[in-house]
């Protein structure tokens, strides 16, 4: 639901806000994301989730993740009460604020976004032929976001014109959630 993830992206904006006024200078430095164990000399391995803006988000976001894994439509769903019209919605909802957000990373000069934007991970050209194979070759004059989803690409486009490193809330928000943990449903 709309509200739900407002607050999810809110929660991750508020938490990645302050991690960047706290540990980097926009525009100026980018630290080295460590996306992989990393290891010392004398040490065990150490878990990048114990330390920096990851432990930042998931303590920042722990509230808000467990609404949202006992929300409605994820219960509903792991029920099997999910239908084919929630599911369309669902998939025309993520085509257009994937759209916006990965336009907006195209066109942003900001270099925490850039670090973080992985061919791999993108979403559209995905969604297009989830879209072409669930509504057919016409699916594009099928679509029609919601006022939901209106509200969150509007918000995308503002964060990209007005305050660009906060992009960076919106891709964990949505490449975490959607692709991992998406995958758990």
């Amino acid at each position: 639901s709309a509200p739900l993830l407002l607050t999810i992206v809110n929660s991750v904006i508020a938490v990645s806000t302050a991690f960047t006024i706290n540990h980097v200078t926009p525009k100026t430095h980018v630290p080295r994301l460590h996306m992989s164990s990393a290891t010392t000399q004398d040490t065990e391995p150490v878990n990048p989730r114990l330390e920096g803006l990851a432990l930042a988000l998931d303590s920042g976001t722990r509230k808000s993740h467990s609404v949202a894994q006992n929300s409605a439509f994820v219960t509903g769903f792991f029920k099997g009460l999910s239908t084919k019209e929630s599911y369309g919605a669902l998939l025309t909802s993520l085509y257009y604020v994937y759209t916006a957000m990965e336009e907006s990373f195209d066109q942003t000069n900001e270099d925490s976004v850039k670090a973080l934007d992985d061919e791999e991970l993108r979403r559209v050209e995905p969604l297009r032929v989830d879209l072409e194979y669930f509504y057919g070759a016409d699916w594009k004059d099928k679509l029609v976001p919601s006022p939901a989803t209106q509200k969150y690409v509007a918000r995308v486009t503002e964060v990209a014109e007005k305050q660009p490193y906060l992009l960076v809330a919106h891709q964990y928000t949505r490449y975490l959630g959607d692709l991992f943990g998406g995958q758990m449903m």
